[in-house]
């Protein structure tokens, strides 16, 4: 019995007879210079800058060097982080989309009023327009946006909205939102907005009607957006 509990112990029978033969053979093709680079980029691991993820810088810097202002609005291009050669058109999801969205409408007369008159006032704003060449280019960047009727019931404003969705794709394809830079989230923080909220006895509050259709797209980056 020991300190640590029972164990057991004795003599072996051991064949001594032992007749293998081993050998060993250790080479290193690494140059000193090879190891040496790979020391330094260990040690600055998580220092060393990477600009393969710098997904806010990359997309800011697509924004500054690309917006315009044509007397009425800004115009951006989109930013794209991949060749827009690897973007599927995307027509047949959102012909199906739109399909089904037909029939939807069919069945509520109040809906597609709203949904016709949204779309008519997006005509007339210059928001949207109609394609002139629908044929396939395989030589043009070109991408189907499905969309859909949101009814929030309660607003002011507008009850009835259109909204496009960029993440759909097919099978095994690329979306377009999967093809862009997200980039940085500019909404301000609101443990701020709540502490400004209090500063002064008056607080104003305002919105932007209809926001992100304030904004154009250059022409180069509108058949993306069928």
């Amino acid at each position: 019995e020991t300190e640590f509990g029972w164990v057991a112990g004795g003599r072996l029978h051991e064949n001594k007879n032992n007749n293998n033969l081993s050998c060993y053979l250790l080479k290193d093709d690494n140059s000193v210079e090879d190891t040496l680079k790979l020391f330094f980029e260990l040690e600055s691991l998580g220092i060393k800058d990477d600009p393969y993820y710098h997904e806010d810088d990359q997309a800011m810097n697509i924004f500054k060097e690309t917006i315009q202002f044509n007397n009425e609005r800004y115009v951006v291009e989109l930013p794209f982080r991949k060749n827009w050669k690897e973007l599927s058109d995307n027509f047949s999801v959102a012909k199906q989309r739109f399909q089904n969205l037909w029939r939807r409408l069919q069945r509520d007369e109040i809906l597609y009023s709203q949904y016709q008159e949204t779309i008519e006032d997006y005509s007339y704003q210059g928001i949207i327009e109609k394609v002139k060449n629908t044929e396939a280019n395989i030589h043009k960047l070109i991408y189907y946006l499905p969309h859909q009727a949101i009814k929030k019931e309660g607003r002011v404003t507008t009850s009835t909205r259109i909204v496009f969705d960029a993440a759909s794709h097919q099978t095994n394809e690329l979306s377009l939102n999967d093809c862009l830079w997200p980039g940085p989230n500019l909404n301000p923080n609101l443990l701020d907005v709540l502490i400004n909220f209090k500063l002064n006895r008056i607080a104003i509050s305002s919105d932007i009607r209809q926001a992100f259709l304030q904004i154009c797209l250059a022409d180069k980056h509108k058949d993306a957006v069928r």
